[in-house]
């Protein structure tokens, strides 16, 4: 089993943060700010062109947060930006440079007409990499030749959206994900705990360890947006409101309060949280020290 893997399955909830790759070539601010949760994070999930919108290479930029800071990442590999050559040519590089999970994705919609639409490919669909994904595993390549050698480091994980208003057909979907060969999943945000607990209850039935996203909210106009622009948080409108009126340092004390309570509550049922930036780096970094803080702080009692 993959360290990543050991982490999910312990007792105590694995803890990664959500970031995007940079923009241009400049690494070094964020590989600094990455580099203050070395030995507090079990992992960080690295984003693929995220809202179709270029930025430098996952896969470049995972191998330099492994070399440099030694954290293990889970890449995200998207079927609208790759055709299949690429996508199987990516996965090779990234077995081969130990990279420690994939998290198979469609990608972003995006707007009808846009840029990113024009050039969108999807040789295959989310399950259809998953496929992919097992046949290099298994050292086959599809192309008929003698075998490669199996590459068992591929951990395959999906994604999922627990606020979908068709709940029962988001849980198909999960269950045709697992069945392809997913071994864990990463939730889109999640505000409510009976809404997390109603979707542990049937990923964990599926066999599916399941990473929980958090989304810290760094500023009120940062929660109207979310209210007024993503329709699948529409649940959640209530949590939005309460930040209406509130200066930022207010709307980051209340999130990260808020944030804390809600992993607190889950933290005995969850495989892990996936805290994710929103825009940026800071917040996520400052709740994932105080969750580390906090889960160092009942380990040692």
């Amino acid at each position: 089993m993959s360290k990543l893997l050991e982490h999910l399955a312990s007792d105590t909830p694995s803890l990664w943060i959500e970031v995007s790759p940079p923009r241009g070539i400049n690494t070094e601010s964020l590989i600094g700010r990455l580099a203050t949760l070395r030995h507090k994070i079990d992992a960080i999930n690295l984003t693929d062109n995220a809202m179709a919108k270029v930025k430098l290479s996952g896969l470049v930029f995972a191998i330099m947060i492994k070399q440099r800071l030694g954290i293990p990442v889970a890449l995200n590999f998207s079927c609208r930006d790759r055709n299949l050559l690429a996508l199987k040519s990516d996965l090779l590089g990234a077995a081969a440079t130990g990279i420690d999970a994939v998290v198979a994705l469609t990608g972003d919609k995006v707007q009808p007409g846009s840029h990113a639409e024009a050039r969108s490919v999807h040789d295959v669909d989310v399950f259809g990499l998953l496929r992919i994904i097992g046949e290099l595993k298994r050292g086959d390549t599809g192309e008929g030749k003698r075998p490669l050698k199996t590459l068992p480091a591929l951990v395959a994980g999906v994604v999922a959206n627990p606020n979908r208003p068709n709940f029962e057909r988001e849980l198909e979907l999960l269950a045709r994900k697992a069945d392809g060969g997913a071994q864990f999943v990463i939730t889109q945000p999640v505000f409510r705990i009976d809404l997390a607990e109603r979707f542990l209850d049937r990923a964990n039935a599926l066999g599916l360890r399941v990473v929980l996203g958090i989304l810290p909210v760094k500023r009120a106009e940062m929660a109207n947006y979310l209210k007024e622009q993503v329709k699948d948080l529409s649940g959640a409108s209530h949590h939005f409101d309460r930040y209406f009126g509130l200066s930022e340092a207010q709307a980051r004390a209340l999130s990260i309060k808020h944030s804390l309570e809600l992993m607190e509550a889950l933290a005995p049922r969850v495989a892990g949280f996936n805290i994710m930036s929103g825009g940026g780096p800071s917040l996520a970094i400052e709740l994932a020290m105080e969750f580390d803080r906090q889960r160092s702080h009942r380990a040692n009692h």
